[in-house]
């Protein structure tokens, strides 16, 4: 059977600390462990229970303070290309050829058929030397002396029968020198809700609150592609580079066209940049 007696009874101590030194801190300790208890757990149980229903009840009376959020509003306006000015070309005036009156030297060929009605005077046939510098006619005369050449009909080929190959144009043309200009497939509007959709305002400017209009100069290539993308008016730094990332990453183009030939073309278009308030 267990021990129910309690050590710490008066009669206990007494008996044990018995014609001992009483005063020792032992014996005192032990005299007053029942009443240190009750003080130990007098504190900690309010200490536990505040520890576990404290955060709950400063939740529950706790004001919740509304946070207000401002929205900043990103306005990208989209500037039509300025207006190209074609210049008139004045119309070639037509070259009137007048009529050779120079008398010139010829010489008479005789014709292998002759239809006679009655006899003629025969027609010596010309030696090499009279035909030279002399263009051959119906009778023989004294003129200006001429150099024969071989003139063909085709203007285009040379003497050794070859054919020149034609001239590719891959200048770069500006807006003043074509016949048709570049368009963005679908026209300025197609090309306004490709820019909307895919510009981005950088934070740092928006942070800095900057905000203008940058102009990009490109090409449009034959096929259609953009390509030499430089920065013609810059405004600020990570504003310039968005408009080019913008440029660069664009779809083909319709290509200009020169004398029904598609041609390389400058193209200059500016991009704005604006804050709402």
């Amino acid at each position: 059977m267990l021990n129910q007696s309690n050590l710490y009874k008066t009669e206990w101590l007494d008996l044990v600390f018995q014609n001992r030194n009483k005063s020792y801190g032992a014996y005192a300790l032990r005299a007053a462990s029942a009443s240190i208890m009750g003080r130990a757990l007098f504190i900690a149980a309010p200490l536990f229970i505040l520890l576990f229903v404290g955060p709950g009840l400063l939740n529950r009376f706790k004001d919740d303070v509304p946070v207000a959020s401002v929205d900043k509003i990103i306005d990208v306006t989209v500037l039509s290309p300025p207006e190209q000015v074609k210049p008139i070309e004045p119309k070639a005036e037509q070259m009137k050829s007048e009529p050779i009156t120079e008398k010139i030297k010829t010489v008479a060929v005789p014709s292998k058929i002759v239809v006679v009605d009655k006899p003629e005077r025969e027609i010596p046939m010309p030696t090499v030397d009279d035909l030279k510098n002399a263009v051959i006619g119906s009778v023989t005369q004294d003129g200006k002396e001429v150099t024969t050449e071989v003139i063909t009909g085709n203007q285009g080929s040379t003497g050794n029968g070859t054919t020149e190959t034609p001239v590719v144009d891959n200048s770069v043309h500006d807006g003043t020198t074509v016949d048709v200009y570049p368009e963005f497939e679908g026209g300025m509007k197609a090309w306004s809700k490709y820019i909307q959709k895919n510009l981005r305002y950088p934070a740092q400017a928006m942070e800095n609150e900057i905000q203008g209009k940058v102009l990009i100069s490109f090409v449009v290539e034959k096929d259609g592609s953009i390509s030499n993308v430089t920065l013609a008016r810059g405004v600020y730094g990570v504003l310039d580079e968005e408009a080019m990332r913008v440029i660069r990453k664009s779809p083909k183009w319709k290509p200009g066209s020169q004398n029904n030939m598609a041609v390389r073309v400058r193209y200059n278009i500016p991009i704005g940049f604006a804050l709402g308030n």
